[in-house]
């Protein structure tokens, strides 16, 4: 009998680990913290400067079928300051569950649309500083579905197809709230987003639409970005145009990363248009690596709002 037990074990531990063959659960993420400054914060009701910091570790599992179709989900360790300068305990993320095959790929749970998701538009550019307290989209007022990360999140599907230097995408989600912020951000009720990009000559064009619902009504707002990147001399660039249907105006954008050196790059962004009441907003910042994954970050501007605005620390990714 117990030679028979012995015998099941091992048979048991073998298929174990047969099974686990093709799994794969890897840890990432990153740190940072410094010094955060901006002018006339939230109407004066909060201080100006403050410790930034943000712990983030991204838990990913994944495995694949024996013919060849991958199953992976993240999960979100996220703690970040809170803006009364306390600080704040880590909080678990809502689930992202995926599939992929080919240039296929399809996500459910806790997912970013497409414009946040960054495969299609580059939305966000090259944001100067630590934090990204401004960048080419900062005038615009849209609220963007997005992963959340001390959050449940959305419930939506996002799919992806690539085939060479063609890319498509859409998502849906069902009543999400205002996750970026922004000037003139608003909460939302359903969302739907579609969009396409193609790279010619080192250069990528990237156009997405999309609606928004209210939130607690059937009052639907549209909203078209589109984004071209590339390369000028020793320059990446980035250009961008929007118009939200809940702004007054279309937004016009740019960014941009010189390399100054082996180790540095001189990062500026350019934000005009949107609300009427939004100033232009701009930033110019740096960035030193130290090697080893860590690098300092800082700059200097001005959000929509006109105040001034500024950051300076340390990011390491690991």
């Amino acid at each position: 009998m117990k030679k028979l037990l012995i015998a099941t074990t091992a048979l048991v531990g073998t298929a174990s680990v047969v099974a686990a063959d093709n799994a794969n659960v890897n840890f990432g993420g990153y740190g940072r913290f410094g010094i955060l400054y901006e002018e006339d914060r939230a109407g004066g009701t909060e201080e100006d400067t403050r410790i930034e910091s943000r712990f983030r570790l991204n838990i990913d599992a994944s495995t694949e079928t024996d013919g060849g179709i991958r199953f992976a989900a993240r999960v979100r360790v996220e703690a970040n300051e809170n803006a009364n300068n306390s600080a704040n305990a880590a909080s678990f993320s809502g689930a992202r569950f995926q599939v992929s095959s080919g240039g296929l790929r399809v996500r459910v749970g806790n997912i970013s649309g497409v414009t946040d998701a960054a495969n299609v538009v580059n939305y966000f550019g090259f944001e100067p500083g630590l934090v990204g307290q401004t960048g080419q989209y900062a005038n615009s007022g849209v609220s963007l579905p997005a992963f959340s990360s001390t959050g449940a999140g959305n419930n939506g599907i996002n799919v992806l197809y690539e085939m060479g230097d063609f890319k498509v995408m859409a998502s849906y989600t069902d009543d999400h709230t205002d996750n970026l912020g922004g000037a003139g951000a608003t909460a939302f009720g359903d969302s739907f987003e579609i969009g396409a990009s193609y790279t010619f000559s080192a250069w990528t064009l990237g156009a997405v639409y999309g609606e928004f619902e209210d939130a607690g009504s059937d009052v639907s707002e549209d909203w078209i970005v589109a984004t071209l990147s590339g390369t000028i001399g020793i320059a990446d660039v980035s250009f961008l145009v929007s118009d939200f249907e809940g702004d007054d105006d279309a937004v016009f954008g740019a960014s941009a990363s010189f390399p100054v050196g082996a180790a540095t790059s001189i990062l500026a962004s350019f934000s005009d248009g949107g609300d009427d009441a939004n100033d232009t907003s701009y930033g110019l910042g740096f960035r030193h690596s130290l090697g080893g994954g860590v690098r300092l970050d800082g700059m200097v501007g001005s959000n929509a709002a006109g105040n001034t605005i500024a950051d300076l620390g340390v990011r390491f990714d690991f």
